[in-house]
């Protein structure tokens, strides 16, 4: 079957004068079939969203292809395949013209992408829209300062769905929202998938939100990943040293009963990444090995694993 969205060794790089060179994604493959939600985790800096936007083409990898559909992102394509895959950003105020109304900004792919044959059929169409993410039709009447941050973020999930893609990235869609708004677009988000039949890349630090939501989940560390695999499997009996070390930092209510290694130290520098394995510096089972050596993706039963150690380390239970 082909993939709705794959991207296939990817590799991002940025100059940065002076000869020197920020490694954001390093020889990243993942693909992403219907009605799948891949989670893509890891702490800040280690390029998930730069992942995001090679994926929806809003930036061009310096190797690799980004395929929708079996069909290359490139800068010049036909707008019926870029539609399929749309973006929610991280921040809904900024992502929004505030100069503005909410009904001009969710009416724009549809007028862009010539979904409405009048104006009457779009004001229709976005009455429509807003509704679907639990907004009231009169909403398009106001301006983003309006709103609050929740609803705000409702409007961007409106926009993105008037493209009628079939996949959605969603950039750390929580980030700036209080505990109880984060319960609502999550749910508003399962309602959606289940009702549209969407399927996800969600870019998160937040791995409550990745468990609640993800069929499968990609780990990211300094541009690679490290382990990959479903989403049950992952959290349950993780391999990788640093998906072990990132799971063991979610709060439990009896710390005794964590089982992981925390997670000590800071992400190296993506100007200049350790030799090896990048996780070496801050990892508990570390060896000579590991300091020269780059582990490769293997597959490790339900999963794949990059780590030289990955049959000489306990397994978690």
């Amino acid at each position: 079957m082909t993939p709705l969205l794959e991207l296939d060794h990817i590799t991002q790089r940025f100059p940065l004068g002076r000869g020197q060179t920020l490694h954001a994604v390093e020889n990243v493959s993942l693909r992403l079939q219907p009605g799948e939600t891949l989670a893509i985790v890891g702490e800040s800096g280690c390029g998930k969203s730069t992942v995001a936007r090679l994926a929806v083409g809003l930036i061009t990898p310096t190797m690799g292809t980004v395929r929708v559909e079996g069909t290359p992102v490139r800068a010049r394509m036909d707008r019926a395949t870029r539609r399929h895959v749309q973006f929610v950003a991280q921040n809904p105020w900024s992502a929004l013209n505030p100069r503005k109304t909410i009904g001009h900004s969710v009416g724009q792919p549809l007028a862009v992408h010539g979904l409405c044959s009048s104006s009457a059929e779009r004001k229709a169409r976005v009455a429509e829209l807003l509704e679907q993410v639990g907004l009231p039709a009169h909403y398009a009447a106001r301006r983003p300062n309006g709103v609050s941050g929740g609803e705000l973020q409702r409007v961007t999930v409106a926009r993105a769905l008037a493209a009628q893609p079939r996949v959605i990235v969603l950039d750390e869609p929580t980030a700036s929202l209080d505990v109880g708004v984060k319960a609502t677009v999550i749910n508003l988000l399962l309602d959606l998938r289940a009702s549209l039949g969407l399927s996800y890349v969600l870019i998160t630090h937040e791995l409550d939100i990745a468990r609640h939501l993800a069929t499968h989940v990609a780990v990211m560390y300094l541009g690679r990943i490290v382990e990959h695999g479903p989403a049950e499997a992952i959290f349950s009996a993780p391999h990788h040293p640093y998906t072990r070390t990132l799971l063991a930092a979610i709060p439990v209510p009896d710390p005794a009963r964590r089982g992981l290694t925390a997670i000590t130290g800071e992400v190296p520098s993506a100007v200049h990444p350790p030799p090896g394995c990048a996780f070496h510096p801050r990892c508990p089972y570390v060896t000579d090995a590991c300091r020269k050596q780059i582990p490769q993706l293997l597959d490790i039963g339900d999963r794949t694993s990059a780590c030289l150690r990955d049959g000489e380390i306990p397994a978690h239970r």
